[in-house]
């Protein structure tokens, strides 16, 4: 089987749908030192990300069409990807001359240059922040559950009542204090609502135990 011809290779390009890009290093004149990329070939898949035709950007400079890379780090990536050999995977947040969203980008070495693939992965960091947020609801809901309960019986033992009635008496000294009711959970559990605990059979506290 022969080798593959340029366009096959092109085309084969095409067909993927992850963007595909390869850049040409731009040398100062000592030859040493990557000052920017030119831009050599870019797929549909590329075009369609930037959203722009292939003639308005082959043959261009990286920096001319994404200027934010030099403050967000990327252009030195780059540069570092082509020097070492050393391949790039990263997720970053863009937003820059049409190009906007949260993508997953590859950067290999090729020649002097490196050739990038990339994909927008703003869905699935959409679902990843809900599902963290979801996750932290129901944790911090937990935990007050756990804090309401305890003060329940706490309450409930220092009155003498059963704790369907202490907790009654929690959530009536919220609503007339104007509190959340976990909070005020939380300083009945530290003994900083002593007018919840009077009455009936009282818990011994520090001082009392202390006391003659």
């Amino acid at each position: 089987m022969g080798l593959m011809t340029e366009d096959r290779l092109r085309a084969s390009l095409d067909a993927i749908d992850e963007a595909f890009v390869r850049m040409g290093a731009v040398r100062d004149a000592s030859g040493r030192v990557i000052v920017d990329f030119e831009l050599l070939y870019c797929n549909r898949a590329a075009t369609a990300l930037m959203g722009r035709r292939g003639q308005d950007l082959v043959g261009h400079r990286l920096l001319e069409l994404f200027p934010s890379h030099i403050t967000n780090g990327l252009f030195d990536a780059y540069a570092r990807v082509v020097e070492t050999g050393e391949p790039l995977r990263r997720e970053l947040a863009l937003d820059n001359n049409g190009l906007r969203g949260e993508f997953e980008v590859i950067a290999s070495r090729e020649d002097d240059g490196f050739v990038l693939t990339a994909r927008d992965i703003s869905e699935r960091k959409r679902h990843e922040r809900q599902q963290a947020a979801l996750r932290e609801q129901l944790q911090t809901a937990l935990t007050s559950r756990i804090v309401i309960e305890q003060a329940k019986g706490y309450v409930a033992c220092a009155t003498g009542t059963d704790p369907e009635t202490a907790f009654e008496s929690i959530r009536s000294y919220a609503r007339n204090n104007n509190l959340r009711l976990p909070d005020v959970c939380r300083r009945v559990l530290v003994g900083d609502v002593p007018e919840l605990l009077r009455g009936g059979r009282g818990i011994r506290t520090h001082d009392d135990a202390s006391a003659p």
